[in-house]
């Protein structure tokens, strides 16, 4: 089933504020008259906020902050959402995007760290900085579910912090290493071409179904996000080189950058 992700959030966004304000105006329809009164005394003297009486300004900001919360949840819903998308449209079959999942859920050996080249003492640091990162991603998400809303404030960004400077075992072994470990540990290391989209730059590229692609513009291509990253790259018209493996044989083709228009499955290549 496609999504239409890039308006999911804001739809969610609004149902949410619309349906806490409506909330409001319908606590305020019912007030009696004398009571209506003294919130219009109260709203005088409070402009800022006509919406909250002073005895419910700090409900309102902690339902405020639940919502913010509450996007924020959804926010990472529809990046996970959006990556299996973009993982079904670049994949053939939905038997191998379940390879995928299953060889990306592995989990971290050392032994096959070793095996890939790494030191041992390094293997054991890198691990070990996994694991770490791992439990405070999970001890930030408790935090967040018990805290009040300065705490939360504070836990969110130190998870969006977290998030984002990810350790990565590529970055930390190297192309050619990690290269290794994923062939050693039975995970998918090459994008193959499925398919040519009809009168895309791939086909006027000589791109062919079953083509193994090595690189793109002399970078490593080890899975399609790779692809889809080095192709927004440069400016568009001007052209680069792409390596690939076909019937066993090594040779280069020049594409234009920007959309290539293949679709790919993830395969597994010794090195």
């Amino acid at each position: 089933m496609n999504l239409n992700l890039a308006t999911l959030l804001p739809a969610l966004a609004f149902g949410f504020m619309g349906g806490y304000f409506g909330s409001l105006v319908a606590q305020y329809s019912n007030t009696p008259n004398d009571e209506i009164k003294t919130e219009k005394q109260i709203i005088q003297n409070n402009p800022l906020n006509p919406f909250q009486t002073s005895t419910e300004t700090n409900n309102a900001e902690y339902q405020f902050e639940s919502l913010h919360l509450k996007i924020e949840g959804l926010q990472i819903q529809i990046e996970t959402l959006q990556k299996y998308q973009e993982q079904n449209t670049n994949s053939a079959t939905s038997k191998n995007n379940s390879s995928i999942q299953k060889h990306s859920r592995s989990a971290l050996n050392k032994e096959n760290l070793i095996t890939a080249g790494m030191n041992s003492d390094i293997a054991d640091d890198i691990l070990r900085r996994i694991s770490q990162q791992e439990f405070r991603r999970l001890e930030l998400q408790n935090l967040m579910q018990r805290s009040n809303p300065t705490q939360r404030r504070q836990y969110s960004k130190e998870l969006r912090e977290l998030n984002k400077n990810k350790i990565s075992l590529r970055s930390e072994m190297g192309d050619d290493s990690y290269d290794q470990y994923l062939y050693i540990s039975g995970q998918n290391n090459r994008v193959k071409v499925s398919s040519v989209m009809a009168g895309s730059p791939a086909e006027t590229s000589g791109f062919q179904s079953n083509d193994i692609i090595l690189s793109y513009d002399n970078q490593k291509i080890l899975s399609w996000p790779d692809i889809r990253a080095a192709t927004i790259k440069g400016e568009i018209g001007s052209y680069t080189s792409v390596e690939i493996l076909r019937d066993g044989e090594q040779m280069s083709l020049m594409v234009p950058r920007g959309t290539l228009g293949v679709q790919l499955d993830a395969v597994q290549v010794e090195p």
